[in-house]
């Protein structure tokens, strides 16, 4: 059966959620001596392609619950262009991610931060690998691994990893309860992701995935899922930039997933109006907002959410859908053609 391995990986993502909860608790405190020994007054999120994508993710949301500055970066822009990335004087903590803690241009860009005294801190699903043992500290997801070529369960196990890091330095614990909630709810959403997504745009020519603040990078997952899975002309962009120039592409054949967010669904809202104006099918995902009438498809998950917890809850939804589009093209999501799972130069 094409895709056994990804559609299990998709589903086990609840427990891998549990798991990396459980990893991070024990982690906790040396974590705090790490912060309150050096100090940082800039978190940079880093990583290569998915690990890049949640790193987008988990810097939004650090920067908005922490109020302390964060950005993401891949992983090749610190190896090449360091003086780009690292501003002289501050006292940076550098975030890697990488699944097999084995990607090259990530060991690379912790090798650089090192020799310019930078803390470093690793997110992988491996504990043995250079990346987990070169940091200052290692911090697991250790029901991420995957048998599969790309990454479903490691990426969304990782990426939570990165919110519960803001959730650890937040002034308030709200934002850590919400957290706490995702693996319960996490259980209803992936199996409504793959029943909605069965059929969802089995005709489609072209996909856009759009996202705004930390939803931003898991648009960019999202496009990354169906080119890497389907084989399918995606892209992925902030929602308002959109109208900018690349809504001229929309047209019958063009569907449009928007990952909703409180802070701009009245804006949101009147662009999904121009897209369906222009022949697109539009699939919204929101929480309880009320939503806009005339879309195609309006997933409202109720789960009242902050924008930061949410976005964990779209990445099913993405996963599902290009599965289901590989697997209704004859393709294997499990072994994509060129791809494998770790990227050495």
């Amino acid at each position: 059966m094409h895709g056994r391995l990804t559609f299990r990986e998709i589903m086990a993502q609840p427990e891998a959620w549990t798991a990396a909860m459980r990893s991070f608790d024990a982690a906790a405190p040396d974590l705090d001596r790490l912060f309150q020994d050096r100090k940082p007054d800039e978190i940079i999120f880093t990583g290569c392609g998915s690990s890049y994508y949640l790193s987008m993710t988990a810097a939004a949301a650090f920067q908005k619950v922490t109020g302390l500055r964060a950005k993401a970066v891949p992983a090749s822009e610190i190896l090449q262009f360091p003086g780009s990335v690292f501003v002289p004087g501050s006292c940076p903590l550098l975030i890697a991610s990488s699944r097999s803690g084995t990607t090259t241009e990530t060991l690379r860009a912790l090798e650089v931060a090192r020799r310019r005294g930078i803390a470093t801190l690793s997110l992988t699903c491996e504990s043995r690998s250079s990346l987990a043992r070169h940091a200052d500290l290692c911090i697991l997801s250790p029901k991420g691994h995957e048998e599969s070529v790309v990454m479903t369960k490691s990426f969304s196990s990782v990426l939570l990893l990165g919110l519960l890091l803001a959730a650890n330095h937040a002034a308030g614990v709200t934002f850590r309860g919400e957290l706490r909630r995702l693996p319960t709810l996490g259980k209803r959403m992936v199996k409504v992701a793959l029943t909605l997504a069965e059929d969802l745009g089995a005709g489609a020519s072209r996909f856009v995935f759009l996202g705004g603040g930390p939803a931003h990078g898991i648009a960019w997952e999202a496009m990354l899922k169906m080119t890497e899975m389907a084989q399918r002309t995606a892209v992925a962009y902030h929602p308002l930039e959109f109208r900018h120039g690349p809504i001229a592409t929309v047209g019958p054949g063009t569907v449009v997933v928007l990952f909703g967010s409180r802070a701009g669904a009245r804006l949101e809202a009147d662009l999904v109006k121009d897209l369906r104006r222009h022949g697109a099918m539009v699939v919204s995902l929101r929480d309880e907002w009320r939503g806009v009438a005339d879309v195609d498809v309006d997933v409202a998950l109720g789960v009242r959410l902050s924008d930061e917890a949410r976005c964990l809850l779209y990445v099913p939804f993405a996963q599902a859908l290009a599965y289901h589009r590989a697997v209704g093209a004859g393709l294997d999501p499990d072994h994509p053609r060129h791809l494998s799972s770790v990227v050495r130069l």
